[in-house]
């Protein structure tokens, strides 16, 4: 019989409709052995609760929990996972149809504890590929990091057991980049293909992109930068390497850093005295950071993106 998959989704005042197709995403899923753990993080808006409260499927298990932020409900679905491999879903974002046969496949075939697959940006009807690489199993941590354009989990499935010791931090940006660092270093495989998609659903409300939180970013992407250094202490120093190569571009704010004193000495004390190697990266954009091919823009085929709405209650049945 094949495992399980436990796929987790924590959600935070999110429309319904998003939150439908989300978890419609996956219960359209090509594989079928999935169970679905939805995590309120303390959520407030009614017709997100009123939703929540309205989901009535099998493989569909609901935890309400105070706020701890996005990795904090994570932490929470981890622990009442009981899959043998986690995927993670953030409640606006969506699936390939076939995504999670197609990463399983390649983690069973190949013994790897992790598959990746293309993390792709949506915006309005327009998909920007976040990710360079090609169909391929990978054993050495360097070669690991030199894949890395993104640090997120999403576009990724893992092994449960590479999560033993491995949480996220709560309450916090960028908690992603020091968990790919620990479960990449854990696993002795990983796999990367570019068959299958996570689309990222980018709008102005988005986490990631809110304006005011600008100097919290800036300190949480410093204090990942920080436990990935504490991670990697003691490693081969070309493994270490790699690693800041990969995750500076993506955690030290370069305004910041160009304004001056205090944060610029703090990044260069962190970083040791090879901190010009690293930064040489930061102005290189995101998408192109870990690779040379420029992203491809695309257009949405929407009929690809319709999901059966009786799978859970229509986002109209939670509007009083």
């Amino acid at each position: 019989m094949d495992k399980k998959i436990s796929v987790i989704v924590p959600v935070y005042n999110v429309r319904p409709d998003f939150i439908e197709t989300a978890v419609n995403s996956v219960l359209n899923q090509t594989y079928k052995n999935i169970e679905i753990i939805v995590v309120d993080d303390g959520s407030t808006e009614k017709e997100t609760l009123d939703y929540l409260q309205a989901l009535n499927h099998p493989a569909i298990k609901l935890i309400h929990q105070e706020n701890k932020g996005l990795g904090g409900a994570r932490n929470t679905g981890i622990n009442h996972a009981t899959g043998d491999y986690i995927g993670f879903l953030d409640a606006d974002d969506w699936l390939s149809p076939n995504y999670y046969e197609v990463l399983y496949k390649l983690c069973e075939e190949n013994n790897a504890g992790i598959a990746c697959g293309i993390l792709t940006r949506v915006i309005g009807d327009v998909l920007i590929p976040m990710d360079a690489f090609n169909n391929t199993v990978i054993t050495d941590f360097v070669e690991k990091m030199k894949q890395v354009i993104n640090g997120s989990v999403c576009s990724k499935l893992f092994k449960k057991e590479l999560f033993s010791n491995v949480r996220f931090e709560e309450h916090t940006y960028f908690e992603d980049n020091p968990v790919v660092v620990e479960t990449f270093a854990k696993s002795s495989k990983v796999t990367f293909t570019n068959s299958v998609r996570y689309y990222y659903r980018e709008s102005p409300h988005s986490i990631t992109l809110n304006p005011t939180q600008r100097e919290k970013r800036r300190m949480d992407g410093f204090r990942m930068l920080q436990r990935i250094c504490n991670f990697m202490d003691g490693k081969a120093p070309r493994e270490k390497e790699a690693a800041l190569s990969a995750f500076a571009p993506l955690l030290i704010d370069p305004g910041a850093y160009n304004a001056g004193i205090p944060y610029r000495k703090e990044v260069e004390e962190l970083l040791g005295k090879n901190f010009k190697q690293y930064l040489g990266y930061v102005n290189i954009p995101v998408a192109l950071a870990g690779g040379s091919a420029k992203p491809r823009i695309l257009r949405i085929p929407s009929k690809k993106f319709k999901f059966n709405p009786g799978l859970t209650p229509s986002a109209s049945t939670c509007k009083k």
